[in-house]
């Protein structure tokens, strides 16, 4: 594809986008998840500013959001993805590849991304942040294996869960829809992980890997670490060491009170490139789809996606 020339709007991370007549907005929708595409292609459609065009595709398959994205992003001015983590994490792919905005219209089962990013749950007013009162949020993404994240890559206990998780519950009840799948993943066997993070080699028997941009997992209650930033420049890799029932106990307390990067059984490290290798070979889930497994390539790339995001203080 032919990537697009940066515009002085598109360098500039708090940039508004100004509407034109003749502008076509790009929506790429994923049905299979919780919420009402037509309710939500309505909200847009009383927010879109005269004269504005809505193009909306829905897809039918895992995976086709990245695939529909790329194909029909060519001479659009912004790109809204409709769905889960997953979905964003798809339709990032297609943002970053041709320097336009994304914009986020939540309605999976966690929609960690977004709530990071203040974006609100409500079609309704994640239609008027994208149409009205907004900035445009310079951030980094993650690719691992040639596919963009935006929020979180894992191999281990989180992606063994979300492979187990039944996606009928996901639509139906959201992140509890996890827990019982969760407490399958705790009983699968510790792999063997190497790791080298930019010039260090790390070996360690671990049941959970983590490639990070973003804060937390499931809920944004669960912080992984404090200090994580999605425009820092950096990924972060936090690998975990607790084996016995008792330090994964402990692990899984510190996380429950954000105290997880003062366990003794958590190694945490900055990176710009990150690859690992696991015997056995697990699953890799990026933002919460089983996407890929081990091995695997992780790399930062610094301010690469612009992502519309509320004001600061401002209600939508």
């Amino acid at each position: 594809v032919t990537v697009a020339h940066k515009t002085s709007e598109q360098s500039d991370p708090s940039t508004v986008i100004e509407w034109k007549r003749g502008d076509r907005v790009l929506v790429v929708a994923n049905p299979a998840t919780r919420g009402r595409v037509d309710d939500i292609e309505d909200a847009l459609a009383r927010a879109l500013p005269r004269g504005v065009l809505l193009d909306v595709r829905l897809t039918t398959g895992p995976g086709e959001a990245r695939v529909i994205a790329l194909d029909a992003a060519p001479g659009a001015r912004l790109l809204v993805a409709v769905g889960g983590d997953g979905t964003v994490a798809d339709v990032a792919t297609a943002a970053m590849e041709y320097q336009l905005p994304l914009g986020i219209v939540p309605i999976g089962s966690t929609n960690i991304i977004s709530r990071e990013l203040g974006i609100p749950s409500r079609a309704d007013a994640a239609a008027r942040v994208l149409f009205g009162a907004h900035r445009v949020r310079q951030l980094d993404a993650g690719v691992c294996n040639g596919r963009t994240f935006l929020h979180m890559a894992g191999a281990g206990f989180d992606s063994r869960f979300f492979a187990l998780t039944n996606p009928r519950w996901k639509r139906q009840v959201g992140w509890p829809a996890y827990l019982p799948a969760a407490a399958r993943a705790l009983r699968l066997p510790a792999a063997v992980a190497r790791i080298q993070v930019d010039d260090q080699t790390l070996e360690m028997v671990s049941p959970l890997v983590l490639v990070a941009n973003g804060m937390s997992i499931i809920h944004p209650r669960l912080r992984v670490h404090n200090a994580f930033r999605p425009d820092d420049g950096w990924i972060d890799l936090m690998a975990v060491t607790a084996t016995s029932p008792l330090a994964i106990a402990r692990t899984l307390g510190r996380l429950a009170v954000t105290q997880l990067h003062r366990s003794p059984y958590v190694v945490h490290m900055r990176a710009k490139n990150v690859t690992l290798e696991t015997d056995p070979v697990l699953p890799i889930q990026l933002d919460g789809d089983v996407v890929s497994e081990t091995p695997a390539t992780f790399e930062v790339r610094p301010g690469a996606m612009r992502i519309v995001v509320p004001l600061p203080g401002h209600s939508p």
